[in-house]
C-alpha cells in the first residue's frame, strides 16, 4: 500500500498559523486553522505525541471552524517542567491554553487515547469549558485492570527506550505500534518525532509525561455516566485490543454516546482513515 500523505502534503493548500504562546509559565506550541469567528475546536494527541498526529485533520475541519491542535504538556515542542504529569495536570494545562487564546468555551475538544482521557477528565471538572466530546481509541476507562496494567507497562518501555537513545528504528517502532499498515505511514512523520525525542530535554521528561500509567488516574464508570454532554467515540474495529474494549465501555456507560465503528485502521483513525474519520466527526460536530 501507498505511504499516506506527509505532513506538509496535508497542510500545503491550508492557510495555518504555527506558534508558541505562554500558559501559565508553559511555552506552549499550538497550530491554528480556519476562521477566526467559527466555532472552536481544540485537538488533543495522544501519549507523548505532538500536533502533528492531526496532520490529516486540519484542512477538512478548517472549513468548518477554527481548528487547533496543540502540543501537551511536556510533549512536542511545549515547555516541560520538573515535576509529574498526572491527567490533572495535563487538563489544566488545556484549559489554561484556553484561557491564554481568550477562548472561554470550546465547540469541541477531539481526543487520541491519552487527549481523550483528558478531555474528559476537563469537561468532568470544567463542564462550562466544552460543549462536545470525539473520543478515538479512547483511554481512562479500565475494562480489565491486569490488561490495562500489562498495557501501560509496555507503553513505558518502548517510549522510554526510544527516548533514551533515539533512532530511526525505535522511535519508527514506536509510530507503527500506532497503525494498522506499517508500511503506509509517512517518513515525514517518523522523523519529526525523531526530532522531538533527540531534544535534550526529552531524555528526563519522558518519565515525567509517562507518570499517569502508574495507576490511580482512570475515571469511574460513575465519572463517566456523570459526563452528560454529546459524545462520539471511534473505535478501530479491525485492532481488537483494549481500547476496542474501552470504546465500547464508554458507549455504554456515558449517557449521550454516538459510536462509529472505522475499519481500517489501528489505534490512530485519524490518521489512517481521514476520509472516514473527518466525515463521520464533523457531521457529529455540525449537528445541533
Amino acid at each position: 500500500m501507498m505511504k499516506r500523505p506527509g505532513i506538509w502534503q496535508n497542510l500545503f493548500k491550508t492557510p495555518h498559523k504555527l506558534a508558541w504562546i505562554d500558559v501559565g509559565g508553559v511555552n506552549t506550541r499550538y497550530l491554528e486553522a480556519g476562521p477566526e469567528d467559527a466555532p472552536v475546536v481544540i485537538l488533543l494527541h495522544g501519549t507523548a505525541g505532538s500536533l502533528e498526529n492531526f496532520s490529516a485533520t486540519y484542512a477538512a475541519y478548517a472549513r468548518h471552524f477554527r481548528v487547533i491542535g496543540i502540543d501537551m504538556l511536556g510533549c512536542g515542542w511545549t515547555d516541560k517542567p520538573d515535576h509529574d504529569y498526572l491527567i490533572t495536570d495535563y487538563a489544566e494545562h488545556v484549559r489554561g491554553f484556553m484561557h491564554s487564546m481568550g477562548i472561554a468555551r470550546a465547540a469541541a475538544i477531539v481526543g487520541v487515547s491519552l487527549g481523550g482521557w483528558v478531555a474528559a477528565a476537563l469537561a468532568l471538572a470544567h463542564p462550562a469549558c466544552v460543549e462536545k466530546l470525539v473520543l478515538v481509541s479512547p483511554a481512562g476507562i479500565i475494562v480489565d485492570a491486569e490488561e490495562e496494567q500489562r498495557f501501560a507497562e509496555r507503553l513505558r518501555k518502548a517510549r522510554s527506550s526510544a527516548a533514551a537513545e533515539p533512532t530511526w528504528e525505535s522511535v519508527s517502532a514506536a509510530l507503527k505500534a500506532l497503525v494498522l499498515d506499517k508500511e503506509a505511514l509517512a517518513d515525514e512523520l517518523i522523523s519529526v518525532r525523531l526530532e522531538i525525542y533527540s531534544d535534550a530535554r526529552m531524555k528526563a521528561a519522558m518519565p515525567r509525561l509517562l507518570a499517569f500509567s502508574q495507576g490511580g488516574q482512570a475515571l469511574s464508570n460513575e465519572q463517566w455516566a456523570a459526563l452528560t454532554l454529546p459524545i462520539q467515540v471511534v473505535a478501530a474495529v479491525d485492532a481488537p485490543n483494549m481500547f476496542l474494549d474501552n470504546a465500547y465501555a464508554i458507549a455504554k456507560t456515558a449517557p449521550d454516546v454516538e459510536l462509529v465503528e472505522i475499519k481500517g485502521c489501528d489505534h490512530w483513525a485519524q490518521y489512517e482513515q481521514p476520509e472516514a474519520f473527518n466525515e463521520n466527526s464533523i457531521a457529529f460536530l455540525l449537528k445541533a
